[in-house]
């Protein structure tokens, strides 16, 4: 019997693939080529393809033996698909995917001051986003809730679905394209949390990586039963922790590195700018030799 969450995730990825490349071409066509660009398109396709690889190809039931799958899974979504879909500027071409009067409506609806848009400011405010992000990502790795959750796959699916869609919401902040419904955070705060979360993933992603006994009670059992494994329980295991750790940090280190930067650029407008004209003979020659710019 076919997997109602796979089919449903078919359908909307189906959807939004052909929104946003509807609305790529429309905007390309009223020569808004900066905004869809094919720097942008790529993204939203990598981003697109690596959703539907992880989601709905073997990688999806193999998640069950393989501890590195599901490892795979949460980086694939919550570090790479999330931020590619803002990078991409998802929200923004999407909606030139729709049709005239549902994009003017959707627009004015998610607008500062309406009743949708009050709502989505109250109920997605960076911090509560953030906490809720980091809450729902430590849970996931918890032993005794991966143990219960693995046995039924369709709530598997659903949770790991949830916590891509909070990083998805995670990222808007960071990224700041799509719905502007928030005033932008100083990239100092941004960098904070980017920092902090990197850390809690970096410690998450060792602490599976460097145990030598098995901390999933379902994929020791699942090793044992299956002797002709490709890998171990413990490479298994320090596999899927590696995974988290160095493929997060290197992320999460470069979206700090990217803040940063622009922090030192906002700085940086707002110094001191020299005259003009600072540098010219008559304002640099020596005291007592200007009649030699007379000669």
């Amino acid at each position: 019997m076919p997997d109602p969450i796979a089919i449903l995730l078919s359908v909307l990825m189906l959807a939004w693939l052909v929104l946003y490349v509807r609305g790529w071409l429309r905007l390309r066509r009223r020569g808004a080529a900066q905004l869809a660009s094919v720097y942008r398109l790529l993204v939203f396709l990598t981003a697109t393809t690596l959703v539907g690889l992880v989601l709905l190809s073997p990688v999806s039931w193999l998640n069950s033996q393989y501890l590195f799958m599901r490892s795979l899974q949460t980086v694939v979504l919550c570090l790479l698909a999330a931020p590619a879909f803002h990078l991409a500027c998802g929200y923004d071409i999407l909606l030139w995917g729709l049709p005239d009067g549902g994009r003017r409506w959707l627009r004015h609806s998610v607008q500062p001051g309406t009743a949708w848009g009050e709502w989505g400011r109250r109920a997605t405010p960076m911090a509560w986003v953030w906490l809720a992000f980091l809450g729902v990502f430590l849970v996931w790795h918890e032993p005794n809730v991966v143990n219960w959750l693995i046995q039924y796959p369709m709530l598997h699916t659903g949770v790991l679905v949830l916590l891509g869609l909070l990083a998805l919401l995670f990222w808007w902040h960071v990224v700041g394209t799509g719905p502007r419904l928030h005033v932008p955070l100083a990239a100092w705060m941004v960098a904070i949390m980017l920092v902090i979360t990197e850390i809690i993933n970096m410690v998450t992603g060792i602490s599976i990586a460097f145990s030598t006994q098995p901390i999933y009670a379902h994929y020791a059992a699942a090793a044992a039963a299956a002797p002709w494994r490709v890998l171990d329980v413990v490479s298994d295991q320090a596999l899927a922790g590696a995974t988290l750790w160095v493929v997060g940090s290197l992320l999460y280190v470069s979206s700090i590195v990217l803040v940063l930067n622009r922090l030192f650029i906002e700085q940086g407008q707002g110094g001191p700018q020299p005259a003009p004209d600072w540098d010219d003979d008559d304002r640099m020659i020596m005291p007592g030799l200007e009649h030699r710019l007379r000669q």
